[in-house]
């Protein structure tokens, strides 16, 4: 006795979305209409494979710069650099003062957060406020290395936290500084949360420096 005839598969549509034509497969298995089809199906396939390839070890590489000491003072010394910049200037706008630099007393520059200790000198200063004040970037920050003395055109760090806050505040400001020699222990958790913290705070001095 002859068995019954194998049904035939179900139309399908290509799966090539640039056709997507309704055709008669000669198995179940069989998804697209043509080899120039199945090629780019293919090559599709393989492109997909490969994005997902290279997220996870995107994912990878940021769950690993998290991590990483190193990338973590990175980004927060720029996020805090940043955060420090717009707070001293809000300082100024309050008073109604022009901006000047902490160093020689220059207006209109290239603004930078200039610090009274270096982060190489100590560690521990790096991200607190009383070390960090207004400074400009090319004359001051870089090339006389914070200009913390002043020279004969300039007035120096120093003297210029005594023209702005008065002797005995600059002297606390100062002693503050020199007196803080520890260093600090930081962990990557402790910096990405100070990061989340001084980037909410860019974002309101942000919107208040486009409200005045």
């Amino acid at each position: 006795m002859k068995g019954k005839a194998q049904a035939k598969p179900r139309a399908k549509k290509c799966a090539n979305r640039d056709c997507r034509q309704t055709f008669q497969p000669w198995n179940s298995l069989q998804k697209v209409c043509s080899m120039a089809c199945a090629q780019v199906v293919g090559r599709k396939e393989v492109q997909k494979k490969a994005e997902k390839s290279a997220k996870q070890a995107r994912n990878e590489r940021r769950e690993f710069n998290r991590r990483d000491l190193t990338w973590q003072h990175k980004q927060c010394q720029r996020v805090f650099n940043r955060m420090r910049v717009l707070e001293e200037m809000q300082w100024f706008v309050e008073r109604g003062i022009e901006p000047e630099c902490i160093s020689c007393g220059k207006t209109n520059m290239d603004w930078c957060c200039g610090h009274f200790k270096t982060r190489g000198a100590q560690s521990g200063l790096r991200y607190d406020r009383m070390n960090t004040f207004l400074q400009c970037n090319k004359a001051c920050n870089e090339s006389l290395s914070g200009n913390i003395e002043g020279n004969k055109t300039s007035r120096g760090y120093k003297r210029g936290l005594v023209e702005r806050f008065g002797e005995v505040e600059a002297k606390r400001i100062i002693d503050y500084c020199e007196s803080n020699t520890a260093p600090v222990k930081w962990d990557w958790q402790q910096l990405e949360d100070l990061r989340k913290e001084w980037n909410r705070s860019i974002r309101e001095l942000e919107r208040e420096r486009k409200a005045a």
